[in-house]
């Protein structure tokens, strides 16, 4: 259940938070007050796509922050858990931060999180459902969805088994594809794939040796230089010159001269062994001096040859490579594709045999998975048409058809990640009425209570308890139809969160709780708010939304106080018919 909705630098909206009670919430307001806002926000805690125009004018950032009671929700409690994501026990918080350079910082629980996760976690909590899903609804591709989230528990498993059966055969198909291609162009490729191979080959590389020829030539470039220093240091440390002994012999003599009076003091004893040290120091490395002297060879064959050969390396790379690794790589794979085209005719048989075998298994496993689809479509449209005749549709009749196979047309040529099966949503609202495809005989304010029974069958369903967002539900109906719709809303509202945002009074007063939604201007810029109506304040609203301006007329208000009364009854009855089944 969404518990609090905080949002910061919104569109018009400077800083508030809503408190939602479960049951049924409903936003009122007049046009342009900025309901929408709210809807926004909501929107961007499922994650949908951000807008820097929502940005608050002269503000660098916006914020919303959602934080939702998860008490009863322990699939969630299990999916922030295997994220380690997890916060207070019974409460969980999702934020979204929007700034002016376009990026957008998540988080869950405090934790910031990839706009994926927040997605996968927000869409556990809230459905939403506006405009855009009529239109979803108008388009005959997606309503195969509606069915199988019907009936997820049996089709999910076939489902999944057939989107990795039908990933083996497509796998299969395009190597196929590949091999199959005419002969010129795979021999213009074996050609091409040999001369690479050869070229690579011919080069017997060697992971990392790169570093150690540019050790190597940075030795023979500055050789010169390398072996006067040394010999030089060695004349000095070691050797010595005809004018003076060498370094070390010198500093032998110094260090001896102490040694007969080293015993006598403290002091001269202990200068005398910091000496004694550092000459065995100097000698070991003046030793290490000699030997890298001695191993200096010049030999100007191998520096042309460490020359060349990085220039060999530095054109393979710009071929096939940024370091020796990825061209190793590169090789390997090349090999593998040149064998698979030399041996192209074995391949094609041998893939052939498992095209075949892959497509068998993939048409099994979507005979099976049409087979649970017509069950659950036997009673997925029961239920709708039960749902319908609720919304005072009693003569309403719908069917989902499966498209058969059109004329030459093969089943593989179906094969999808979905299964093999198209079908259209039929629909006929009147008596001696043939069906007809939905999109083209159901009204606007068909169309909601369409998208309102389908919401109540989800909602039904036991798992997971989300809270339910209608945007402007409403659309296309009016009288009687206002009145079937807010009992059918109530009715979710009993043991699903409903949180609605409308223009009808009938469907305000069957609400729990009425926000009303106000646009102010202040200090020449203009804000909105949003505030919790106490009974009387509802009132006062439902007599606007009945009768525009006259919302202080006696009367009026009287009339919507009336309608309160009506609508706690109605809800009381409606519950207890529940209870009693």
């Amino acid at each position: 259940m969404l518990l609090q909705l905080s949002i910061d630098n919104l569109a018009l909206i400077d800083s508030m938070t809503i408190d939602f009670a479960p049951g049924m919430n409903v936003m009122t307001g007049e046009t342009g007050a900025g309901k929408s806002i709210v809807v926004d926000a909501v929107n961007l805690v499922l994650g949908e796509r951000a807008d820097r125009d929502l940005i608050q004018n002269g503000k660098s950032k916006a914020r919303v922050e959602a934080v939702f009671d998860i008490a009863d929700n322990e699939k969630v409690k299990a999916l922030l858990g295997e994220m380690e994501l997890e916060g207070d026990e019974d409460v969980a918080s999702i934020s979204r931060e929007l700034t002016a350079t376009g990026k957008n910082i998540c988080r869950i629980n405090g934790t910031v999180v990839p706009l994926a996760t927040l997605k996968q976690v927000s869409a556990q909590l809230l459905d939403i459902h506006g405009q855009h899903e009529h239109q979803l609804l108008l388009d005959s591709k997606n309503h195969i969805s509606y069915l199988d989230e019907y009936a997820a528990d049996e089709i999910r498993p076939l489902l999944g088994e057939t989107g990795r059966r039908y990933a083996v055969w497509r796998e299969i198909a395009q190597k196929l594809s590949r091999l199959r291609k005419n002969v010129a162009e795979r021999e213009q490729r074996i050609d091409m794939l040999r001369f690479q191979l050869e070229e690579l080959r011919g080069a017997h590389l060697v992971e990392g040796e790169e570093e150690e020829l540019e050790r190597q030539k940075v030795f023979y470039r500055n050789a010169g230089k390398i072996t006067a220093a040394f010999d030089e240091a060695r004349a000095m440390l070691v050797d010595g010159t005809e004018e003076s002994s060498s370094a070390i012999d010198m500093l032998r003599e110094g260090i001896d001269a102490l040694a007969s009076v080293a015993t006598l003091d403290e002091r001269y004893e202990a200068v005398y062994a910091r000496l004694d040290g550092l000459f065995y120091e100097i000698e070991d490395a003046a030793n290490d001096v000699c030997s890298l002297r001695e191993d200096m060879d010049y030999d100007e064959d191998e520096a042309e040859r460490v020359e060349s050969r990085l220039d060999l390396l530095r054109r393979l790379t710009r071929k096939y490579g940024a370091t020796t690794k990825d061209m190793i790589r590169y090789r390997d794979k090349i090999a593998a594709e040149l064998g698979e085209l030399e041996d192209s005719d074995e391949a094609v048989e041998r893939l052939e045999k498992e095209y075949r075998a892959a497509g068998k298994s993939l048409e099994e496993i979507s005979v099976k998975l049409t087979h649970a689809r017509e069950a659950a479509a036997k009673k997925f449209e029961k239920s709708m048409e039960a749902q319908l005749h609720d919304l005072g549709m009693k003569n309403a009749k719908l069917s989902m058809a499966f498209l058969p196979l059109g004329a030459g047309e093969k089943l593989s040529e179906r094969f999808s990640a979905q299964g093999v099966d198209r079908m259209e949503m039929m629909f006929c609202a009147n008596l001696g009425q043939p069906l007809k495809p939905l999109a083209r005989v159901a009204s606007g304010g068909e169309l909601s209570r369409i998208m309102l029974a389908l919401k109540n069958l989800s909602a039904q369903k036991p798992g997971i308890p989300r809270s339910m967002v209608f945007d402007e539900i409403d659309t296309g109906i009016s009288g009687r139809m206002a009145q079937v719709v807010s009992e059918k809303m109530s009715q979710i509202g009993d043991h699903h969160q409903v949180i609605c945002v409308t223009h009808l009074p009938q469907i305000a007063a069957m609400a729990d709780e009425q926000f009303l939604v106000r646009k102010y201007d202040e200090n020449g810029v203009t804000r909105t708010e949003v505030t919790r109506l106490d009974r009387e304040q509802r009132a006062h609203e439902l007599a606007r939304m009945v009768g525009g301006a006259a919302s202080d007329n006696e009367s009026s208000v009287r009339h919507a106080f009336t309608m309160l009364d009506d609508a706690d009854a109605r809800k009381k009855e409606l519950r207890a018919a529940y209870h009693n089944g």
